[in-house]
């Protein structure tokens, strides 16, 4: 396995789609842990240049896992990995069972409910939960929900101007992760106790970044 230190500069989607499959997870901007992020090895010349495909295009179209996953930040992960930290981040609770013990607002009840039945894009999802004003809180409910690994950014929408040219950051479309991941997940928490799969997404971190110490691991995954 690569560590830090021997990372290639990404210039393409595929380069980001093997070395995500390599090490399991990565960061997209910079994380505290230095060289552990996409940010720190993308090839300038792909970095957020106009006309130019670059990471922020890529975001949804790893055939991995894309989401506000370590710390509320941005994080690329292998579906096998995520498996693992969803069974950490659930500690044995389903999304009702969470909600039921205070672990998620009733908010979140509002937003499940309606992605249990399809994938739903941002602004319709704020708008079917009436969570339409920045009082209702929708971001900060979402970011939670992908923390607990419930929730996950299938892909990003544009939209395009009259001569057909794409503008603007991108809407996400949000699913239910365990439509897609919901066997893989299941395996993960039928293996692993909730605190061996945190210390498997510990040893991880510290494997790929030499030097890291615990603490820091644990903080990067939290």
């Amino acid at each position: 396995m690569l560590t830090v230190n021997e990372f290639p500069t990404i210039s393409t989607r595929e380069g980001l789609i093997s070395l995500v499959n390599e090490i399991g997870f990565l960061p997209f901007f910079s994380c505290g842990i230095k060289g552990f992020s996409l940010r720190d090895i993308a090839d300038p010349a792909v970095w957020f240049v106009d006309d130019v495909e670059g990471p922020w295009e890529w975001k949804g179209e790893t055939g991995g896992v894309y989401g506000k996953l370590f710390r509320g930040k941005a994080v690329f992960m292998s579906p096998e990995w995520y498996a693992k930290l969803a069974c950490y981040r659930r500690d044995g609770y389903d999304y009702e069972g969470m909600y039921e013990d205070g672990f998620l607002p009733h908010s979140a009840m509002r937003i499940m409910a309606e992605l249990e039945k399809e994938s739903v894009l941002s602004t319709d999802l704020r708008f079917r939960t009436g969570m339409t004003d920045k009082e209702a809180g929708f971001d900060k409910v979402i970011e939670l929900l992908q923390m607990k690994c419930f929730v996950i950014p299938t892909s990003f929408e544009y939209t395009y101007d009259t001569h057909g040219r794409r503008y603007g950051w991108g809407l996400a479309r949000y699913t239910f992760a365990d439509k897609k991941y919901g066997a893989l997940i299941e395996e993960a928490e039928a293996k692993y106790k909730p605190a061996e799969a945190k210390a498997l997404l510990m040893e991880r971190v510290m494997a790929i970044c030499p030097g890291v110490t615990e603490k820091q691991a644990e903080r990067l995954i939290k």
